[in-house]
């Protein structure tokens, strides 16, 4: 199938899911996971109606950035920041979504002074417990929002959280990594959740995502 009919399919597939926890299309995001992906199979995702792309190495972003410029996209950095990238990456993406250290908050900060401009930030939370995934625990989350309020951090806006499952097929060990990142939410009323892949997304709709990042849905 083309780009526009997995498009078409996937936004049925959100819809159905939606109408099933009486939720709205309408509060979701949709970023389109363009990493790997050429120019023209972008293009072609943004011609279908995509308007937020998301990729996951500073590098990548780089190349690709005047062509995402001139598509008018919103640039979403959803992979791992490293300290020598923050620049870079403040100066080319509208929001980021891996942010988990006061050192990181520090950095972005700093850049976004340099660059006058306010950076949307998403808290990464690492609700798997899994030693290889970056994130702050559960548990971090209020210390952390404590420490951006009383500290000069006047250049970012807190958008809201996000989270990775583990990959696997068992359904309710995501359904528990989802509700965990929820159950924060609540705690500390937060509006947004970014959450939710290819293979997880309607669990996540279902535990109350309101950005769900889909990269290979769309172009496989």
């Amino acid at each position: 199938m083309s780009i526009k009919e997995n498009l078409t399919n996937l936004k049925k597939e959100i819809k159905e899911t939606c109408e099933k926890v009486r939720r709205t299309p309408e509060s979701i995001t949709l970023v389109g996971v363009t990493k790997t992906r050429s120019i023209p199979e972008i293009k072609e995702l943004v011609e279908a109606g995509i308007e937020d792309v998301g990729e996951n190495k500073a590098q990548e972003l780089e190349e690709k950035y005047p062509d995402l410029k001139e598509m008018k996209t919103e640039i979403h950095f959803i992979g791992r920041l490293q300290s020598n990238k923050v620049k870079k990456v403040v100066e080319m993406a509208d929001y980021i979504h891996s942010v988990d250290s006061i050192d990181l908050l520090r950095k972005i900060q700093y850049h976004a002074l340099e660059q006058n401009k306010t950076q949307n930030i998403f808290l990464q939370v690492n609700t798997s417990g899994e030693p290889q995934k970056q994130g702050m625990e559960p548990k971090e989350v209020e210390d952390m929002m404590t420490s951006m309020q009383m500290l000069p951090f006047d250049k970012l806006r807190f958008i809201g959280l996000m989270t990775m499952a583990p990959h696997t097929q068992d359904e309710q060990i995501i359904k528990e990594c989802f509700s965990k990142l929820k159950d924060v939410k609540e705690h500390l009323n937060i509006t947004h959740l970014s959450m939710g892949m290819s293979n997880d997304y309607k669990i996540a709709i279902e535990e109350g995502s309101t950005v769900l990042r889909i990269g290979r849905k769309l172009f496989e």
